[in-house]
């Protein structure tokens, strides 16, 4: 009989971390390990026992989550229970908590009620050491990332004008889309528009100021996504923070060049692929998150268009097939991680 190992999400809102698990489930380690995802509430005062031999929580702790969350693991005792860490980083501290020092006395709590403490990215990871919320010995970084193999296989797309950008994401303050749409007011229409896909609490926020600009066109939650980016040029990812983000990888995969903030796991991904290549002309990090730095790099994207669109042949802004490989190496690395973490506890 294969081992019981049961994935407890909060909040079944958050799409990457839906996807990542999805893809988990159903990867190899299937064959291996007895997957379940299953949803709960840490602010109920009732937790329930679980019939597994590995218990794997992912959500966002809260001083109001710490309660149920002391509940859980005394219901629990004897089953390991991992904590992979999806939401938190220091970027996130930055730009979202008033009070740092009470936060992080939250986090190092929280963090030693669990077995132990999985990390998504390398920046995550070094944050937490700096931070000293937990000890080396129960953190590992296990990473994230999804199978990319249908991204690999969209062709490359010719570029003609206008450009086509993409961006996707939930329509909140993290993925940074409220400075996309003040770069893209500050953009003529006929040289570049953008295909703004994602829902979100905030999207009647968003409708106002999309609604003004005749180049942006939004396609609300998109369920499949290389058909989605098969249709675009090049890929904004302007998050605040992001502690990995897969459509970094999503979007590498694909072949698309990408506009990013760079922070948090974001900087390794572009990073890693900068190691093995020359393209990083196409793989833009931002100097500083606000719309005018937007407006500069995308300007600078449509000459680099214009300069390959005016020979006799069509041609891409695509990225090289070294690269989409690169990115797509990702999940079998996360896949031997898991395999690793979750033997160790068996």
């Amino acid at each position: 009989m294969r081992p019981q190992v049961i994935h407890l999400v909060d909040d079944c809102k958050l799409g990457g971390v839906k996807v990542a698990l999805e893809n988990l489930s159903g990867s190899s380690l299937n064959r291996m390990f007895d997957f379940k995802i299953s949803t709960l509430n840490l602010h109920s005062w009732f937790p329930r026992r679980y019939r597994a031999d590995i218990i794997c929580l992912h959500a966002a702790v809260s001083w109001r989550k710490l309660p149920g969350l002391c509940l859980l693991r005394l219901m629990n005792i004897g089953t390991p229970l991992l904590f992979q860490e999806h939401h938190y980083s220091e970027c996130f501290v930055r730009h979202r908590v008033t009070s740092p020092l009470r936060f992080l006395v939250m986090l190092r709590l929280s963090y030693c009620v669990v077995t132990h403490v999985l990390a998504v990215s390398n920046a995550q990871a070094d944050w937490m050491k700096k931070e000293r919320l937990t000890s080396r010995e129960r953190l590992t970084v296990v990473g994230q990332a999804v199978d990319v193999s249908a991204f690999l296989k969209l062709p490359p797309k010719a570029v003609v004008a206008p450009i086509v950008l993409g961006a996707y994401g939930r329509l909140d303050s993290q993925k940074g889309f409220d400075l996309l749409l003040q770069a893209m007011a500050k953009l003529p229409p006929e040289q570049v528009e953008l295909r703004l896909a994602g829902d979100g609490e905030e999207l009647s926020k968003f409708e106002q100021s999309w609604g003004q600009l005749p180049h942006v066109h939004f396609v609300g939650e998109v369920q499949d996504v290389p058909r989605f980016l098969s249709r675009c040029d090049a890929v904004v990812i302007p998050s605040r923070w992001e502690p990995f983000g897969l459509s970094c990888q999503e979007t590498l995969a694909a072949g698309k060049p990408v506009i990013t903030s760079g922070v948090d796991g974001l900087d390794e991904q572009l990073s890693e692929v900068e190691s093995m290549t020359s393209e990083t002309v196409r793989l833009i990090k931002l100097e500083e998150l606000s719309p005018e730095r937007l407006v500069e790099v995308i300007e600078r994207l449509i000459a680099d268009a214009r300069t390959l669109s005016a020979g006799e042949h069509l041609v891409s802004l695509g990225l090289s097939r070294q690269v989409r490989e690169g990115a797509a190496q990702r999940w079998p690395r996360l896949i031997q991680r898991w395999r690793e973490i979750l033997n160790i506890y068996l």
